[in-house]
């Protein structure tokens, strides 16, 4: 089977989206979403660089056989998951649902190579764990926006007693 170029970087495509998705409110969202646009631009570049060194471009994997590794698509491997720890597991609510999906990908690229899997299963698996990755960002961020919400209403009860005990003089 043909493999699908985008099962070797859909963990950072997808990581990508995620990010962008879980910026919190207000001048926050704009600081986070400049964060976001940055790390992608900065990922986009990490990515070229990581073809041009190791000679590697998932998108010609798709002439490989199915237990082929492509010449230079371990290194190029490594340096994607460098590239995420580096630019998108720093934003990230999950961090270790990235790192456990990099190590698990590493253990499927080692079973492609030694024939037990073949490379249409690891961009099956790649596709399972990226809906997994989508559960636990949304179910993260939900948390967090419980938080803000949570924070937005205790500081608007405070200024309201405030406000009120401003005004309790009036009241004599």
């Amino acid at each position: 089977m043909a493999a699908n170029p985008k099962d070797t970087i859909g963990v950072i495509v997808l990581t990508l989206w995620i990010v962008a998705c879980v910026a919190p409110t207000g001048s926050e969202r704009a600081a986070g979403t400049r964060e976001i646009v940055k790390a992608r631009e900065q990922l986009d570049d990490y990515l070229a660089e990581c073809t041009a060194r190791h000679g590697y471009d998932p998108v010609s994997a798709s002439a490989l056989g199915p237990h082929d590794l492509g010449a230079g698509e371990r290194e190029w491997r490594e340096c994607v998951y460098q590239g995420v720890e580096k630019f998108l597991v720093p934003k990230t609510l999950s961090p270790e649902a990235y790192r456990t999906a990099i190590a698990e990908d590493r253990k499927m690229t080692e079973s492609v190579a030694n024939g037990t899997m073949t490379r249409a299963q690891r961009g099956e698996r790649i596709q399972e764990i990226l809906k997994e990755i989508d559960r636990v960002e949304e179910a993260n961020s939900a948390k967090q926006m419980q938080a803000i919400d949570g924070t937005t209403k205790q500081k608007t009860q405070r200024q309201l007693y405030a406000t009120r005990r401003m005004m309790m003089p009036l009241a004599r």
